[in-house]
């Protein structure tokens, strides 16, 4: 075998494997596993399934969805494929207000939302995610970062980063960090007048930190909450994917939102512990 051959077997295994470009932020003792920057042309689709909530090479649809591009009736927009694209190097999760007429669920819309999901392609059971974006602000969004069960039940659900521009219990401008379990429990936190402290459309780095004894929240390497396994009733210890949208509240006013916003994510990594 000659050197030539050699050095571009070489170059092409590691062009093949995820950059060492760690974040200063990651915790001491993990080692990066899988990583999307969203610097292709099109969105990986080995990795994302976007614009639905059915995963299109199996047909499981999430679990409590309404149809393929409607979670539930709290959410005030129809998911299409057309508002979750790639651009400058970053994921794209826009929000549209215009008249959409949907077809599963069948209805008429007023809004339509960004959606894309690993179920089924990237998944994970404990570890370090962290994820740099900007978030949209204003009184009528939803975007989220969060968990859902791999084995297609619902809960647990670990909520890493969800903003509410209003929610009726909590009021305006609140970042929630909460976990769902199969017992219907909810343990919540919420990072109060959110987008008054951070900015919303200011870039950070969240983290989410996720082991068998705590859970941990992070924006720019500071901490923000800690959750302890013995405080619940039922600690998540299976695979879970990600997804990532960017929704409307139903019952949320619309007075101060800007149309159309979006929620970017410039790169999203996996991590997990030295063994």
């Amino acid at each position: 075998m000659s050197r030539s051959f050699i050095a571009v077997l070489l170059l092409f295994v590691v062009s093949c494997q995820p950059s060492s470009m760690d974040s200063a932020h990651v915790p001491e003792g993990y080692t990066l596993q899988w990583e999307d920057e969203f610097e292709t042309r099109e969105l990986d689709t080995t990795y994302w399934t976007a614009g639905t909530l059915r995963d299109p090479s199996r047909g499981d649809l999430v679990p409590g969805a309404k149809g393929d591009h409607l979670l539930n009736n709290q959410y005030a927009g129809y998911v299409t494929a057309e508002d979750s694209y790639l651009e400058n190097g970053n994921l794209v999760l826009r929000n549209q207000k215009r008249n959409y007429s949907g077809n599963n669920p069948v209805g008429t819309y007023s809004y339509t939302s960004g959606w894309v999901m690993s179920m089924h392609k990237v998944f994970f059971n404990k570890g370090y995610v962290e994820i740099k974006a900007r978030f949209p602000a204003g009184d009528k969004v939803w975007p989220a970062l969060w968990l859902i069960a791999e084995d297609l039940t619902w809960g647990p659900e670990w909520d890493m980063f969800e903003y509410f521009g209003y929610r009726e219990d909590v009021g305006f401008d609140n970042m929630g960090v909460h976990l769902y379990t199969e017992k219907s429990q909810w343990h919540s936190e919420w990072l109060k007048e959110f987008d008054k402290t951070f900015r919303c459309d200011a870039w950070h780095i969240y983290g989410f930190e996720w082991t068998d004894q705590a859970a941990v929240w992070y924006i720019d390497g500071n901490v923000v909450h800690k959750l302890l396994a013995p405080e619940t009733k039922a600690w998540p210890d299976e695979d879970m994917y990600l997804v990532l949208n960017n929704g409307q509240r139903t019952n949320s006013p619309d007075s101060t939102t800007v149309w159309p916003n979006a929620l970017y994510i410039d790169y999203i990594k996996i991590y997990q512990k030295n063994k």
